[in-house]
């Protein structure tokens, strides 16, 4: 080819490639390059033994790649150099190349690849590099790679350092146990947003080896990220298990057998981030028998097996619990149980599995059902373990009760939302937890361990028992999540964990869900959420109410609750309403009031009359022997009482023989709504999480708490043992007789962090 020839059909595909980027593949140029191009080009081309390829980065306006053969002399990086030199201008580097440090030479079967790392003010800049390709004799450019940037260093007057850099990066992928010593690397961040210095940690695990990007002038972790290669697997599981994903309530376990159904019942589905080791360990899981020598092992990671093979639930754990982490970090959480999760299946004949903080494994046990066979019971332990590494320690005051309502929230809130999206049918009745394992104990249709939709109102149906106590709190979060959806209550729920210590009790944990929902979305929740947790006695921090001075209506009622022999029943839980249609505000007199109190119930009252507004806030605790009480203020023209009884002694409940509307000016200091929640200047990361495309239709506004349409507000079953003691330190209640005095309402306010100065009852 003459060289003219060969430059005409250059400068042709030059300019293709700048229109498409791709190699080159036709001389038929659709736009024409710079002139500079052509003579920069021009210049390559003549020094080439041979075609010259180059595929043109349009947005730097240079070359991303040449190849050819190129003449060159002397030892192999000053050739490199040499040729780099010679067309800086063209490649856009200094004219000494300079800034390009010689890090890696290595010989392959083409040649010998140089590798320059390029540098800015002494600094590298992360992830761009300069190849240069040889020719085995070494005495040609065969190939150049361009990937570097034209930049300036950011001034950082005072770094953080390489100390406080990787504390920083420790404490983001939850200080495990280290393999290896770490690296502090200070360099130039081209590629999370605007270019910043920032330090490059390694930290190796045994499970991962974490790069955390740590800001230089700021300390901000800016990005993590696993660098350990991970593979797929495929297997076969139940999701959530066989009962849920059927509807089947017949199923049994058949000691431990296998049938039609229940192969039928498994899917065929993908077992990510393994190690590629051959058995099921990866980077959020570690599942394995006790006896290591059974452990299912497989060179091409297929591990499908029925339900009486017990690698099967090897398998089981893996998957949930790999699935799990996964979703936690699509939330936004890159650090809650961001870590290998042991999980030991088939661990003895008990029907019982468990947490341990002390070696941090999950254990399941074989008797019945296998443990591990319910997707269900595999989240509900991952629970506890989620809750141990949120907050060390965990477990005094009411947390053992809030770990088991945790536990099957998690279940019933994952599943619900990840079966669907694996494409897995939902589950039959999702407030059902662990429907498979419960058939061999549980007489209920369909069976059930527990129900995230028990009625249960707190302190009424505590009885110490924590499992029995956890269902009032998940039945809290499960109504919560119903009010608002799947990912913001999943969100404010384990993030309010972090706000916690180690004896928290309902109230301060309800609260804390409150206080997230504020941190996280600027409080746009709090009102569904505070009414939810109301409703199940959770959340005993009062309403301040209106402070109108003037009655403006009165209205003759005559409203109690219903009595059998002058007396009200057992485990009950009776609302009745009253209104006082267009008022602005409205409070109620009591003609009566009588409900058990004991030194044994929680702050001394067995029985207690709860007064909410028509939406469901809470604004007043009554309970004792009392005659002639005015209420507080209610906003609005409604007032709904409900009476809450616990297990043993009856009294005659309440009278309402009035309703009066409130008006006037109220005094200036009055207390201001909290619905107004402050704004949150700088929302969080955690407000740009990925949205979850397969969230289950759960935004229905909450359900009502005058129990007349919501069957969750029925009366509970039959008769149980006394009540045991609450330890909760918030709340309040009336007790005593007779009007209590203004001291008796101060003291109540201010236990529960708030106070108005009240002007004298009209």
């Amino acid at each position: 080819m003459a060289q003219m020839s060969r430059f005409t059909w250059l400068a042709a595909a030059v300019a293709f490639v700048a229109c498409t980027g791709d190699d080159l593949t036709s001389d038929t140029a659709t736009a024409v390059p710079a002139p500079a191009a052509y003579r920069s080009v021009a210049a390559l081309d003549a020094a080439a033994r041979g075609p010259v390829q180059v595929r043109w980065d349009v947005a730097r306006d240079r070359p991303a790649a040449v190849t050819g053969e190129f003449a060159v002399t002397g030892a192999p990086e000053a050739a490199a150099r040499g040729f780099l030199r010679t067309h800086a201008a063209l490649f856009r580097i200094a004219p000494e190349a300079k800034d390009l440090a010689l890090v890696t030479t290595r010989r392959g079967l083409t040649g010998t690849h140089l590798r320059f790392q390029q540098r800015v003010d002494g600094l590298p800049v992360f992830d761009r590099q300069v190849v240069v390709t040889l020719s085995p004799a070494g005495d040609r450019v065969r190939a150049v790679q361009l990937n570097h940037e034209a930049v300036a260093a950011p001034a950082v007057p005072r770094p953080i350092g390489d100390a406080a850099a990787l504390a920083r990066a420790r404490a983001q992928v939850g200080a495990p146990a280290e393999i290896m010593a770490p690296t502090v690397e200070r360099g130039v961040d081209l590629d999370h947003g605007a270019p910043r210095q920032a330090y490059r940690v390694t930290v190796a695990a045994a499970r991962a080896t974490w790069e955390v990007g740590v800001d230089a002038a700021t300390g901000a972790v800016v990005w993590t990220r696993d660098r350990n290669v991970n593979a797929n697997g495929t297997g076969m599981v139940f999701d959530t298990n066989a009962v849920a994903s059927t509807g089947n309530t017949a199923l049994t376990d058949n000691n431990d057998a296998t049938s039609a159904a229940l192969d039928a019942a498994r899917f065929t589905v993908t077992l990510p981030n393994l190690d590629g080791s051959g058995v099921l360990r990866g980077t959020y899981a570690d599942a394995r028998p006790t006896n290591a020598g059974q452990r299912a092992t497989s060179a091409t990671l297929t591990f499908n097996y029925d339900r009486a093979d017990n690698r099967f639930e090897e398998v089981m754990a893996y998957y949930h619990l790999d699935r799990a982490q996964t979703r936690i970090q699509a939330l936004g959480f890159t650090a809650v149980n961001n870590r290998v999760q042991v999980a030991v299946v088939n661990d003895g004949n008990q029907d019982n599995s468990f947490y341990s903080p002390a070696n941090k494994q999950l254990s399941f046990g074989a008797g019945g059902v296998d443990d591990a066979e319910d997707g269900e019971v595999v989240l509900h332990e991952y629970g506890h373990s989620i809750q141990d590494n949120q907050v060390p320690g965990w477990g005094g005051g009411m947390e053992g009760a809030m770990g088991e309502g945790f536990g099957d929230y998690l279940a019933g809130s994952f599943e619900q939302v990840q079966a669907p999206a694996a494409g897995h049918p939902q589950p039959a009745d999702p407030a059902c937890v662990a429907d498979w394992d419960a058939v061999s104990y549980d007489t209920r249709n369909p069976p059930c361990l527990r129900r995230l939709d028990e009625p249960k109102h707190y302190p009424e149906d505590a009885d110490g028992e924590v499992h029995d106590d956890g269902e009032m709190w998940s039945a809290g979060l499960w109504r919560a999540r119903t009010a608002v959806g799947a990912d913001v209550a999943d969100r404010v729920i384990i993030e309010a964990h972090e706000l916690l210590g180690t004896t928290a009790t309902f109230d301060q944990a309800a609260n804390a869900i409150l206080t997230a929902d504020d941190m996280l979305f600027a409080g746009a929740n709090r009102l569904a959420l505070r009414r939810a947790l109301y409703h199940h006695g959770l959340l005993r921090t009062l309403v301040p109410g209106p402070a109108f001075p003037t009655v403006v209506n009165t209205q003759t009622v005559n409203v109690g609750n219903p009595v059998t022999g002058g007396l009200y029943a057992n485990n009950a839980d009776d609302t009745q309403t009253v209104t006082l249609a267009g008022a602005t505000a409205v409070r109620v007199h009591f003609a009566s009031l009588a409900t058990e109190t004991a030194a044994s119930c929680f702050a001394g009252a067995c029985d207690s009359v709860y007064l909410f507004d028509a939406n469901g806030d809470l604004f007043q605790i009554l309970s004792g022997t009392m005659t002639d009480v005015t209420s507080v203020q209610v906003p609005g023209d409604t007032i709904r009482a409900r009476l809450v009884t616990n297990r043993t002694g009856q009294r005659a409940g309440y009278r309402i023989d009035r309703i009066e509307a409130m008006g006037g000016v109220q005094p200036i200091d009055a207390a201001q709504p909290i619905d107004a929640a402050a704004a949150i200047d700088a929302a969080p990361a955690i407000d740009a999480a990925p949205v979850i495309d397969a969230a289950p239709v759960i935004d229905a506004p909450p359900p009502p708490v005058d129990g007349s349409v919501d069957p969750i507000d029925a009366a509970v079953g039959p008769d149980a043992a006394d009540p045991g003691k609450g330890d909760e330190s918030g709340g309040c209640c009336q007790t005593g007789s007779g009007a209590p005095p203004a001291s008796t309402l101060l003291v109540i306010g201010a236990a529960l962090g708030w106070w108005r100065r009240r002007r004298p009852r009209a």
